[in-house]
């Protein structure tokens, strides 16, 4: 069977975007973690599908994880996706709306190649594990918990920690992880372990977890925009509102087409 696809990335977070409207995609799971290997498939942080739009929504968008989990909801892959819809013009005008997971989610292009996107609400709690402070976990759609370490981040191993935290008790359906450090006035830096893929080179939702920490903390003044850098590039969280407003790229890469064998039906 063949495949079309477009491979997207938004700081670096890439996935693979499948325009599922009209043809089935078998076992988007078991696609998810084959596409996605760095080595053997297209590679990339997981696979997008690109369904009909619900009442509301011009499209939904439904996200698997490159183990391939479900997932809930990606600041960066809902940019992409509205990149795409505006390319390809299945859209008019610079507004869309996406149906995810977590709720329709409102992107407005700013100008080329760059959106911004209502995140709905946050919410904030301080959390405590042994040995570890400056704990706070955070929902904005999708779960996360934010640490800010007294030391750089930069070259620090966050696989071990990212995957004890990810698979914690506390978070009894997983979480991601922000490691975070305030670098200058609402600026911070971030790595990131995401659930389900490990450590990407961005995540959207996580720079809002930990813009939400940080104004929590008292570490970000909540009245101006917070600059969150990645390994991948910049964010830019709003979190002036009631609603958290996402700000970032989103890049086509290429589009292709492949052969798929071997995913079938099977669990």
């Amino acid at each position: 069977m063949l495949l079309e696809f477009t491979k997207m990335q938004g700081v670096g977070n890439d996935y693979i975007y499948v325009d599922a409207r009209t043809r089935m995609v078998p076992n988007p799971g078991k696609l998810a973690k084959q596409l996605s290997d760095r080595h053997f498939g297209i590679g990339a942080d997981g696979l997008v599908l690109m369904l009909p739009g619900t009442a509301g929504a011009d499209i939904t968008m439904v996200m698997y994880n490159a183990d391939g989990s479900e997932g809930l909801m990606c600041g960066n892959a809902v940019r992409c996706v509205a990149q795409w819809l505006i390319e390809q013009q299945v859209v008019s005008g610079n507004v869309v709306r996406i149906a995810t997971k977590s709720g329709i989610k409102t992107v407005r292009r700013l100008r080329d190649h760059y959106f911004s996107v209502d995140m709905g609400v946050a919410t904030v709690e301080n959390v405590q594990l042994a040995g570890m402070h400056d704990l706070a976990a955070v929902n904005v759609g999708n779960p996360h918990v934010v640490w800010f370490p007294k030391f750089e981040i930069a070259n620090y191993d966050i696989r071990r920690l990212g995957q004890r935290l990810e698979h914690s008790k506390l978070f009894p359906n997983g979480t991601n992880v922000e490691f975070v450090r305030v670098v200058g006035d609402n600026q911070l830096q971030m790595r990131v372990w995401e659930r389900g893929s490990g450590e990407t080179l961005g995540c959207g939702t996580g720079a809002c977890a930990a813009a939400v920490a940080s104004v929590s903390r008292g570490f970000c003044n909540r009245e101006k925009l917070i600059r969150v850098n990645l390994p991948g590039g910049e964010l830019v969280v709003d979190c002036a509102g009631e609603h958290i407003h996402l700000l970032g790229p989103a890049k086509i890469v290429f589009h292709g087409v492949i052969e798929i064998d071997g995913v079938g039906n099977e669990n």
